[in-house]
């Protein structure tokens, strides 16, 4: 697909029988791309650019000095930290401190988080938003989702992806190497993600896009046999990794969903990272996690392939589910129970679905590259696993792999092995 073409369209009817779109209009990821801000915000006059204390020297003065040279009007809101920038509600009220009913367009300069902020905001005021990246962290970059921390939850809000993205080869090349080992982490999770949507549109209502499935898929071999590349800071094969993350995130936009980039190893992370900002404790960069979660995903995937669907039986104890979640979430234990009980997520039996259906999901269960491949692969890229178990402990990998299915009603891996009554067992068992 050429996917500068489909952006051009703004939207097209697809075999599978929907219209898919994307808010991005423009993807451009080149060296001096910067010089060309003037004739790409063609038509604009008054800008906000959102940077913090690590993005800001690496670009974000530039952006600024490039936009004034060329006759914008510049407002800046600067988060002066380089510690992780927690999007929510406190972060929120910066930027809306600095808007101005002038404001005719949002200028992020960044990665995940504050691409989220700035769609939301954006979105809030109706007016379009840019993504300037200074690291391939993330296939969030297109997305229309934008991931915000509401009342201590981890939420996707429904916004607007931005209408350019554009990133300097130069800049990306020169992030931090952890940045780039987090873009590839969030392409590798792909392996678990295309699989257990395959799952979900056997077992749970989740339509299926070819187009799409097939988007992602290419992505993510692209950049597979470049990580030696990658890992040398290649020009090429850098663009070529933020591309790819560029484009996984349009697929997302023409889905409506982060489904076909986002599944058990996605909820995993997303475990991590709530429970240590709760806890106020460190986390890896998300891409990173993704990339650990992708490998326990792929353990759990393989161990549930050998067994015999004949032992499949549903095991909950309401009491325990209850009682573990609030010994794991605190407070935040009643939105979670109410959320699965509106789901009916474990009050609907599907165990006739799923053995009626067992060739089929053994075949999608062994489609993936196997434990092996997949530590390989993110050893090459820097990943130790060892780390991993020292940053989080036994205890909380063990509870993410029990719990993470709970917050979001998303059927990935975890709800087919809560499903059969392997969760519970394969969790406390669970080893490299």
């Amino acid at each position: 697909m050429n996917v500068q073409a489909q952006l051009a369209k703004g939207s097209f009817q697809c075999h599978c029988g929907r219209v898919h779109q994307c808010d991005t209009t423009l993807l451009r990821i080149e060296r001096g791309v910067l010089k060309e801000l003037g004739t790409i915000l063609a038509g604009f006059h008054h800008l906000l650019v959102i940077s913090d204390g690590n993005t800001r020297p690496l670009c974000g003065q530039a952006v600024i000095q490039v936009l004034k040279d060329q006759g914008f009007t510049v407002d800046e809101a600067f988060f002066n930290q380089k510690t992780v920038l927690v999007p929510d509600e406190k972060a929120i009220a910066a930027v809306e401190a600095v808007y101005t009913e002038g404001t005719q367009a949002i200028i992020g300069v960044g990665s995940g988080v504050i691409n989220d902020l700035s769609k939301y905001i954006a979105f809030t005021h109706g007016i379009p938003s840019m993504i300037v990246a200074t690291a391939p962290s993330m296939d969030g970059f297109a997305s229309s989702g934008a991931v915000m921390m509401l009342g201590g939850f981890k939420v996707t809000c429904t916004r607007k992806a931005p209408r350019w993205i554009v990133g300097d080869i130069d800049i990306l090349t020169a992030a931090p190497m952890e940045m780039i080992r987090s873009g590839i982490g969030d392409i590798l999770g792909k392996y678990s993600a295309l699989s257990d949507w395959k799952l979900a549109h056997i077992l749970s209502t989740d339509p299926m896009c070819d187009l799409i499935y097939q988007m992602v898929e290419e992505e993510l071999e692209a950049c597979v046999d470049n990580i030696p590349k990658i890992m040398e800071r290649d020009p090429d094969a850098i663009g070529r990794l933020m591309e790819s993350l560029a484009i996984v995130g349009i697929s997302l936009a023409y889905q409506g969903s982060s489904r076909p980039a986002s599944g058990s190893e996605h909820l995993i992370s997303h475990f991590f990272e709530l429970t240590s900002i709760m806890k106020n404790k460190p986390y890896f960069p998300h891409g990173i996690d993704v990339g650990y979660a992708a490998v326990i995903a792929e353990i759990l995937r393989k161990q549930l392939l050998q067994e015999d669907p004949g032992t499949f039986a549903t095991d909950f104890n309401r009491r325990e589910w209850e009682a573990g979640l609030q010994d794991v979430f605190g407070e935040m234990a009643e939105d979670i129970i109410t959320l699965q009980d509106d789901a009916k997520t474990y009050t609907t039996d599907r165990s006739a679905l799923i053995r009626e259906n067992w060739e089929a999901i053994q075949d999608i269960l062994g489609q993936t590259p196997g434990v092996e491949f997949m530590v390989e692969k993110l050893e090459a890229a820097g990943f130790h696993l060892d780390e991993f178990i020292a940053l989080y402990g036994w205890d909380s990998i063990r509870s993410g792999v029990l719990y993470a299915t709970d917050l979001k009603t998303r059927y990935t891996l975890l709800e087919l092995l809560s499903d059969t009554g392997y969760l519970k067992r394969y969790a406390t068992a669970l080893k490299f």
